[in-house]
C-alpha cells in the first residue's frame, strides 16, 4: 500500500506513514455531530403540521361562526389558540437544539486537535490521547 500524500510504502495494517507521519485511515476522526437520539426534527415538523391544521380550521371556522355566534366561536377560538401554542411549542424546541449544537462546537473549538490523527484531545494536554504525538 501506498501513501497517498508522499507516495512511500506503507505496511497494510498502518495507521499512519512512517515517513511522512500522516494519517492513512480516517477512522479515529472526531467530528461534531448533533445530540444523539435526537429526534428534533421530526418533532419541529410534527409540530409545524400540528400548527398549521389548528390555525387553518380555525380560521375557517371563524367566519361561519361568527354568523351562527358561540357554538361555533369558541371551538375556532380554541383550534387557532392550540395552533398558535404549537408553533410556540416548535419555536421552542428547534431554539434548545440550536443551543445544544452551538455548545457542543465550543467545546469542540477548546479541545485541540491532533495534526497526525485527527483525534480531539483536552486544550491542557501535551500529547495525542489516540496517537501519542507531541502537540
Amino acid at each position: 500500500m501506498g501513501c497517498p500524500s508522499c507516495k512511500a510504502d506503507v505496511p497494510q495494517d498502518s495507521t499512519f506513514c512512517p515517513s511522512c507521519g500522516r494519517p492513512l485511515k480516517a477512522e479515529g476522526v472526531d467530528d461534531i455531530v448533533p445530540p444523539e437520539g435526537s429526534n428534533t426534527e421530526e418533532r419541529a415538523t410534527i409540530y409545524l403540521l400540528v400548527a398549521i391544521t389548528g390555525l387553518f380550521f380555525g380560521c375557517f371556522l371563524l367566519i361561519p361562526g361568527y354568523f351562527v355566534g358561540l357554538g361555533l366561536l369558541i371551538p375556532a377560538s380554541c383550534l387557532v389558540v392550540v395552533g398558535l401554542l404549537f408553533l410556540y411549542a416548535r419555536h421552542r424546541v428547534l431554539r434548545r437544539y440550536v443551543k445544544r449544537v452551538e455548545q457542543l462546537r465550543a467545546e469542540a473549538n477548546i479541545r485541540v486537535r491532533c495534526r497526525y490523527c485527527g483525534a480531539l484531545n483536552a486544550g491542557s494536554a501535551r500529547r495525542c490521547d489516540s496517537c501519542g504525538a507531541t502537540l
